[in-house]
């Protein structure tokens, strides 16, 4: 099975990263009400192009990311509407002729006192910054649905009160990468769907590569 190289562009990289620190971060809902939510999971869709190297690797490159503003979220969840995806696929269309539909992103947020989590090492440990099986049936429902999904991505967040400096590194075999914003840990996994047969499984060998945080496809 040969490479699969999932390329984040800069205004991905931008957009998939401050959706998912706001939805961690800032408060959700009513400023009247007596309780508000953060910790919120988010979501997205994924619009590029696919190609093949010279090397015969798939390359899937994501060039624009989008934020699904009426994706129904909880700290646990997140549920899109077909038709913020029916009425984005229609304006791509249009203005973006080019792109096509490759995939989706969404957020896994985790809190020391929330999760009882409290190192990098323990998230790590349980595997949290992976797809939920509930992530995966998601794809598979898309998939059955006729979508050309392709990539999948999930960006993690973990804070703690005081942050220790770690070096940023690809992990799972460069399928993921991990890197630190102020006393926040991040991780962004990939999964991809190539080939023929693409519907039957992920592709176990992917290469996340993203320029802004100087991983690169070499």
């Amino acid at each position: 099975m040969s490479t699969c190289l999932v390329s984040i562009s800069d205004q991905a990289f931008f957009t998939i990263v401050t959706a998912a620190l706001e939805a961690y971060t800032v408060h959700h809902g009513d400023p009247d009400a007596e309780e508000e939510s953060k910790y919120l999971e988010t979501f997205g869709n994924l619009w590029g192009y696919r190609s093949t190297s010279g090397l015969g690797e798939e390359v899937f490159r994501i060039v624009m990311a989008d934020v699904s503003t009426a994706a129904h979220r909880g700290q646990d969840f997140v549920v899109d509407k077909e038709e913020s995806y029916e009425a984005k696929s229609e304006f791509v269309s249009v203005y973006y002729p080019e792109l096509a539909f490759l995939g989706d992103y969404h957020s896994h947020p985790y809190t020391t006192p929330g999760n009882d989590i409290k190192t990098e090492l323990d998230l790590e440990r349980q595997a949290l910054y992976l797809f939920s099986n509930a992530d995966f049936s998601s794809v598979k429902y898309q998939q059955e649905s006729e979508r050309d999904y392709r990539v999948g991505l999930v960006a993690t967040v973990f804070e703690r009160e005081e942050g220790i400096p770690r070096s940023s590194k690809h992990m799972d075999g460069a399928s993921c990468i991990r890197f630190q914003y102020q006393n926040m840990t991040i991780w962004i996994k990939g999964y991809v769907w190539a080939g023929d047969d693409y519907r039957r499984k992920s592709d176990k060998m992917v290469h996340l590569v993203c320029p802004n945080l100087g991983f690169n496809a070499s």
